[in-house]
């Protein structure tokens, strides 16, 4: 029989708890959380590099200046985005069901195979635990 293995992607959804969203929630706080901290840490850098560029090459003080307000408006963009899922994770409805990610799985394939069936794959989490795993966009075996 003719078969050929094929990589497919797999959407990995996850179901929304009240424990998804607290630890949602807690991962973010806690990215925002180094941020601050890197922040910091790039500011203390600023200042001693400036201070030490003034002595050596005036002329340079400007152009690191410059390379530093960029890094400091990149973490500050990075900060703002963070915040902003933040407060998407508020409104985020216990039940309603959100993409996680994207995998690959390893299928064969043959001839006469519902390519829909093959290719539509999705695995539904809740609290981390698999609950469902769905082919063609219903929750069926596969067939074969």
């Amino acid at each position: 029989m003719e078969q050929i293995t094929i990589t497919r992607p797999v959407v990995i959804k996850v179901r929304v708890t009240e424990n998804y969203k607290r630890q949602l929630a807690g991962e973010i706080q806690e990215a925002i959380a180094r941020l601050d901290v890197q922040m910091q840490h790039l500011e203390f850098q600023a200042r001693r590099l400036t201070a030490e560029m003034e002595r050596k090459d005036p002329r340079s003080v400007p152009a690191i200046r410059q390379k530093i307000e960029e890094e400091r408006s990149g973490r500050l963009e990075t900060r703002q985005k963070l915040l902003d899922k933040l407060k998407e994770i508020t409104r985020l409805t216990p039940g309603e069901e959100i993409i996680h990610g994207r995998v690959e799985s390893i299928v064969d394939i043959k001839r006469g195979d519902h390519w829909q069936q093959i290719m539509d794959v999705e695995i539904v989490l809740e609290d981390w635990v698999v609950k469902e795993i769905r082919w063609g966009g219903r929750n069926v075996p596969r067939e074969g």
